[in-house]
């Protein structure tokens, strides 16, 4: 075999070669979406003398409808079932020792981040 026709299939087996890796290989659409971060909302407020916890509710912004999602009994909260791109309204009311619930605290509203 000469050197030309040596010459000719090595660059066709490359070629080939390169075809395979690039055909087998995932593009970037094909690869998984990188999962999105979970996004949150802290809430903070002023501790309260006597009492024993806290109760936190939420509102979506366009609706006048409180929901009570926890209990603390600290001064915060973090609210991780939230949804991207969404207004949220917070009140948090004290409970003392006895159970008696206080009137609600001005609300505070939040956004939460888009990803």
């Amino acid at each position: 075999m000469t050197i030309l026709k040596r010459s000719a299939i090595a660059i066709v087996a490359t070629g080939i070669l390169l075809l395979l890796i690039l055909y087998l290989h995932p593009s970037r659409s094909q690869q998984p979406a990188e999962i999105p971060k979970p996004h949150k909302i802290t809430v903070n407020w002023e501790t309260t003398p006597h009492a024993a916890s806290y109760n936190v509710y939420r509102r979506p912004y366009r609706s006048d409808t409180y929901t009570k999602v926890a209990t603390a009994n600290t001064n915060n909260y973090e609210d991780s079932a939230v949804q991207s791109g969404e207004r949220y309204c917070y009140a948090v009311t004290s409970i003392d020792s006895n159970g008696k619930e206080s009137a609600r605290s001005k609300e505070i509203c939040q956004t939460v981040p888009l990803p």
